[in-house]
């Protein structure tokens, strides 16, 4: 096989495991729990904090590979802590702010009546926050593809297909959270965003508190 299809292959894999990490999972359901349980909209926002994530992991581990620099033990364990901040940040606005990633309003003569919903870009920003405690751990995994140097052609295949690796990941996280929250009544669908939320706020804040009694 050759060596630039195997560094895809390879990046694509450990994408996929990466976004299927249980902090990942728990920011893609929250968001999805503010979308007021539409399915369309619920699959939408795990896409934008997907790309988000990619955009932000993929472009500072390019920066540091061109800059020739790596990222330190502290920087990491900080950038964490952040992380676990901003999955707190997500729990506490679908626990007091339901349904605030859409809003509604009716059409101008002459469109289609049905209100207009929109998906704010806190979404993507979110995902491109909690792609930097990430970075290191990316940076890690290249230096076996780093033989011919920092422009080796395998190591920046790396790259985009961890980044696709993600987009599926967190894809099929948002789609099968979106299809099993649309199939519950309203009732229970309340009750699944609060604990979705609550267990995110939960997350996070044993993410903060491990990261900080290493430091």
């Amino acid at each position: 096989m050759q060596p630039i299809l195997l560094a895809f292959l390879l990046g694509l894999s450990q994408g996929l495991l990466h976004a299927v990490g249980p902090d990942h999972c728990a920011a893609v359901a929250t968001l999805g729990t503010l979308n007021g349980g539409r399915r369309r909209a619920a699959i939408s926002t795990a896409f934008r904090f997907a790309l988000g994530h990619a955009t932000m992991l993929g472009g500072i581990a390019a920066v540091c590979l061109l800059a020739g620099f790596g990222l330190s033990e502290t920087f990491e364990r900080w950038a964490e802590i952040f992380g676990g901040a901003v999955l707190v940040a997500l729990a506490v606005a679908a626990l007091l702010f339901p349904n605030t990633m859409n809003h509604g309003h009716p059409h101008l003569p002459g469109h289609a009546q049905e209100p207009h919903e929109h998906v704010h870009t806190v979404s993507t920003a979110a995902g491109a926050l909690m792609a930097i405690s990430g970075v290191r751990s990316l940076l890690l995994a290249l230096p076996p593809l780093l033989v011919g140097g920092s422009m080796s052609l395998a190591a920046w295949t790396y790259l985009p297909g961890f980044a696709l690796g993600i987009l599926i990941g967190m894809g099929a996280v948002g789609l099968l959270f979106a299809e099993g929250i649309t199939r519950l009544n309203d009732r229970i669908t309340l009750w699944v965003q609060r604990t979705v939320a609550v267990s995110s706020a939960a997350l996070g804040l044993f993410w903060i508190g491990s990261r900080l009694v290493e430091s």
